[in-house]
């Protein structure tokens, strides 16, 4: 059973949906003419989900959406996918070998998995003159990660201290729990994930997660367009491929990816916690599954970022709605989140089904 097992079919269409985006570029432009805060140098992107779940054509529209943003927080999601496949990895190569308990499992993942993780691992991370040689090299730490599970669905689980972990990281959305995640994958494993996906370039665009959220392990950065280099970013554009395909829930298995969907809607949103909110739990547009980022850029300004599931209650059609990028520079964040809030609903309301 391979660790890595190459890249999701891509499920976004190969070019934006015509009305959809006209419609946002034009309120782009509207919204530029009257002040709005960060509406040009705003990256983001909708996808249409309702008719097209597993289907390789999602409509969409986007701004900026292929440059490589320093994103904060909101690539701990990257963290949990991998996580999460890392353990059905596992479940899987237990099962074919019958294995019952978890030194057996163990020493099967250290056998089968480690030779896949350092062919796996990108050139950015082996080569990386930022790291020490412990970090180009490190393995997942499977006993930190996986226990012995008694199912029903998976023979081999995750550890009391890894499901805090992603309650921490995902839920209450701090830092501890991601650092415990990362340390647990270790930079090889996570980012060659991340790359034999295709959720990364393998040079400079997509998904990146080369730093622990903590400055204990030092951290491996690439250049990106909103800060000097980032050891946590993405473009919106490889993010909406992963929300995407786990919103069809197909990120992993479909038990993976409702483990991972019930993480974050229990999650909170920007757009819900502005005073009043923006898209209130009862309005037209519902944030049902939601990552937050929030990071300082080395200029020392806060710069905010999403990834949501959104439910248009109206037409009862769902969305991937994925954007960054947004700068504070002393504005309240109802002030700063509402022309975002306004672009997205431009281009699901252009969806036409």
């Amino acid at each position: 059973m391979p660790l890595f097992t190459g890249a999701y079919a891509d499920p976004l269409a190969s070019s934006a949906e015509t009305t959809m985006q006209s419609l946002l570029n034009a309120t782009r432009q509207t919204l530029s003419l009257t002040g709005a805060p960060n509406v040009n140098n705003l990256a983001l992107i909708v996808v249409a989900l309702t008719g097209y779940e597993g289907a390789t054509n999602h409509p969409w529209a986007a701004l900026r959406d292929q440059e490589e943003h320093y994103s904060g927080s909101l690539v701990k999601t990257a963290a949990m996918y991998a996580a999460f496949d890392l353990r059905a990895s596992a479940d899987q190569l237990a099962t074919a070998g019958g294995l019952t308990t978890w030194p057996q499992i163990e020493s099967a993942l250290i056998a089968a998995f480690n030779p896949e993780v350092v062919a796996h691992t990108p050139s950015l991370i082996s080569g990386s003159t930022l790291l020490r040689p412990q970090d180009k090299s490190r393995k997942p730490d499977y006993s930190a990660v996986l226990q012995l599970d008694t199912g029903p669905d998976f023979i081999v689980g995750f550890t009391q201290a890894q499901t805090d972990a992603f309650e921490n990281m995902m839920v209450v959305q701090d830092n501890p729990g991601a650092t415990v995640t990362i340390h647990g994958l270790g930079y090889p494993y996570l980012n060659g994930k991340i790359a034999d996906d295709g959720f990364f370039d393998g040079v400079s665009s997509g998904v990146w997660l080369a730093g622990d959220y903590a400055q204990v392990w030092p951290a491996a950065r690439i250049s990106c367009v909103n800060d000097v280099n980032t050891a946590q970013g993405t473009t919106v554009r490889h993010l909406a491929r992963l929300m995407t395909i786990l919103a069809d829930d197909e990120l992993v298995g479909p038990l993976s990816s409702a483990g991972m969907k019930e993480l974050m809607g229990r999650a909170g949103n920007f757009f819900h916690q502005t005073s009043p909110p923006i898209w209130p739990i009862d309005g037209r547009f519902i944030a049902t599954h939601g990552k937050v980022g929030i990071g300082r850029l080395k200029s020392n300004q806060a710069v905010f970022s999403e990834a949501l599931l959104v439910h248009d209650s109206l037409r009862d059609l769902k969305f991937v709605v994925v954007w960054q990028n947004v700068i504070q520079n002393g504005q309240p964040q109802r002030t700063l989140f509402e022309p975002v809030a306004m672009l997205a609903e431009a281009a699901m309301n252009a969806f036409i089904p």
